[in-house]
């Protein structure tokens, strides 16, 4: 991308992944086994760190707004779910959600400065 900021790209990228995570998060279920019970809070912690790792990179800040922004974005993404035939919206998605965002300050730190 010519011409456009390294920033810019970051900021792209962060919007591209909250779209394609909610994307996956609304599609229909595909109804088969699942590698094992609770498989689907380890894809939402991990989800939830890569939001997060973007969002240091774009520099989004201050580190509590985007904490609390992804908490939010998880939280409508449960509300979604409970809106749609084939999904199930849980107070466990967002705890897994939660949990993620944590790692992710924990493992990466906070937002960019």
């Amino acid at each position: 991308m010519v011409g456009v900021s390294r920033l810019t790209r970051w900021r792209v990228a962060f919007a591209c992944a909250a779209a394609a995570i909610l994307f996956l998060a609304l599609m229909p279920a595909s109804g088969g086994q699942d590698w094992f019970v609770h498989a689907d809070k380890l894809r939402h912690a991990g989800a939830f760190v890569a939001l997060w790792a973007i969002g240091k990179q774009a520099r989004l800040r201050p580190a509590w707004a985007l904490a609390a922004a992804l908490l939010a974005f998880g939280v409508g993404i449960e509300l979604a779910q409970a809106l749609t035939p084939t999904r199930e919206s849980s107070i466990g998605d967002v705890l897994a959600d939660a949990l993620g965002i944590a790692a992710g300050r924990w493992l990466l730190g906070g937002a960019a400065g």
